[in-house]
């Protein structure tokens, strides 16, 4: 039976400064007074103050406390209200968590995730006994199962809470480390675990647009149009920095070229990298074209090289990657590489792998292994919803079906772990919809021709692809070797290239 609406409706004096605070769930413990921004937890008909909370940064999202939509629970419609919002750190990014209650009092939790959304609902994982966070427990890329389902650790993260408001079911300590993992699975759903408390907090979550949510008392248009033309000035020349998206965690200068890190939000402390050397991207930022029926805009590139280890270590090679921004489906990528040119979205989910990790599984079709190496970004320009950096290294290891016709690529910084769906696409493609010169396609540029080569040079050639080749193979990447796992496996050369875009850290991002 569903509680009384007198005990889900509630509102006390704040014990700091006498004005309302007030509880719409029975299920929300602490509040935070917008008055005096005293922090209360209820205790039964009574607040106590307990400290005192930061004021939250202005992350620009076009969502507010008071905001209502419509999310389909059991296959039924379910109306639901943010009451509250938390923000948080970790050493992969800041991100927000909306708090959200339903029709009968139960909570929910809203929150963004590679430049999309989840829902998510408390969840108890069948025959799990956890009672705290092991390090021996949670690793990496480990299988675990739950019930009749199985979820891949994908990230593990320090986290802190850095300023909340509104209602909120549990509120860790302001500033204290505590652990956050996350587990995904092939079905797309979002396994979260919470060690803030002295018993862990499940939820379970699935991707959603807010268009789905049917979502009402957003940010209104006046609000939207004013916030468009926010900027902030380039810590490296002062010049003024434009800023689009609510979701920016880093773009370069217009002027300098100079990236700059946007994690902690415009009114934080803004650093900033140099970059001497500008490459030119072969399509323009802000070009719009269309593909798959969509339209998309050029909103950020990289440059990005690869290198192998070991016996390969001078083995390197590089992509280019282009973000593409659509205001309906959020985020996807176009790729230029040796293997030639792909589209790409980061998926919300984890394939399922086979124990040795040759073989990963997505939308039941099988994906072969095909390279690991190590990625490091050369260059950026334009706008990012993850935090981008010169350096910035991560471990990839691509997987690919059908002639590569269709690949996965599996990227891992910072504890955390992407995965990203890819679809060849020719260049006269790309060229025809963004309305560029023709591109090159440097998967079929012939190395042999060149005058340098001889019919010897050839022969060689043929002879190291036929019988060396493999042999190295075989012996550099055998199948019990798991990059994501094993600090000792050796990476073998890739020319496909990866993705960007892995997530902003934590739980319910």
């Amino acid at each position: 039976m569903a509680p009384s609406p007198s005990q889900r409706d509630y509102s006390a004096p704040c014990p700091g400064c006498g004005a309302p605070v007030h509880f719409s769930s029975a299920q929300a413990s602490f509040a935070v007074c917008e008055f005096c921004r005293s922090t209360v937890v209820r205790d039964g008909e009574v607040l106590k103050r307990i400290g005192s909370m930061a004021e939250v940064f202005e992350d620009y999202s076009p969502l507010r406390i008071g905001a209502s939509g419509m999310f389909k629970r059991n296959g039924k419609p379910e109306p639901f209200t943010l009451v509250g919002r938390a923000q948080y750190k970790s050493g992969a990014g800041n991100w927000s968590e909306w708090m959200a209650t339903l029709s009968n009092g139960d909570l929910a939790y809203l929150s963004e995730d590679n430049g999309s959304f989840v829902f998510a609902l408390p969840w108890t994982p069948p025959g799990w006994d956890v009672k705290g966070f092991s390090p021996q427990q949670w690793r990496m890329g480990r299988e675990i199962a739950a019930g009749s389902d199985s979820f891949t650790v994908t990230s593990i993260q320090d986290a802190q809470l850095l300023a909340a408001q509104g209602e909120l079911a549990q509120l860790p300590a302001l500033g204290k480390s505590f652990k956050l993992v996350e587990l995904r699975n092939d079905k797309d759903q979002i396994l979260s675990v919470d060690f803030s408390g002295k018993q862990p907090g499940f939820t379970l979550g699935v991707p959603v647009q807010l268009e789905g949510l049917q979502m009402q008392g957003l940010r209104d248009a006046a609000t939207t149009k004013k916030e468009e033309g926010r900027h902030f000035n380039c810590p490296k020349c002062g010049a003024v920095v434009p800023v689009r998206f609510d979701s920016t965690k880093a773009m370069s200068c217009p002027s300098c070229g100079s990236l700059v890190d946007m994690s902690k939000g415009m009114g934080g402390e803004l650093s900033y990298a140099e970059q001497r050397k500008k490459i030119k991207p072969a399509i323009p930022l802000g070009r719009e074209g269309t593909l798959d029926g969509l339209k998309w805009q050029v909103v950020g590139f990289q440059r990005r090289t690869g290198r192998g280890l070991g016996e390969d270590e001078d083995d390197s090679f590089d992509w280019d990657e282009y973000l593409l921004y659509n205001q309906k489906a959020g985020f996807s990528f176009v790729v230029d590489s040796e293997d030639g040119w792909s589209t790409g979205r980061v998926i919300n989910g984890a394939p399922k792998l086979n124990k040795s990790g040759t073989t990963a599984t997505y939308l039941q079709r099988k994906y072969q292994r095909d390279y690991a190496y190590l990625a490091e970004t050369q260059y950026a320009e334009g706008e990012f919803y993850w935090p981008v950096f010169k350096g910035q290294k991560s471990s990839n290891v691509d997987y690919a079906n059908g002639g590569k016709q269709s690949t996965l690529a599996l990227e891992t910084a910072n504890n955390e772990s992407t995965w990203t769906h890819g679809q060849r696409v020719s260049a006269d493609t790309v060229a025809r919809a963004f309305g560029v010169d023709k591109l090159k396609d440097r998967s079929q540029v012939s190395p042999l021709s060149g005058s340098g080569f001889s019919w010897g040079t050839i022969l060689l050639l043929l002879f190291v692809l036929l019988f060396i080749l493999p042999l190295l193979k075989a012996c550099i990447f055998s199948p019990s070797c798991d990059p994501r796992t094993d600090p000792d496996c050796s990476y073998s050369r890739s020319s496909s290239g990866s993705y960007g875009g892995y997530t902003s850290g934590g739980s319910h991002k």
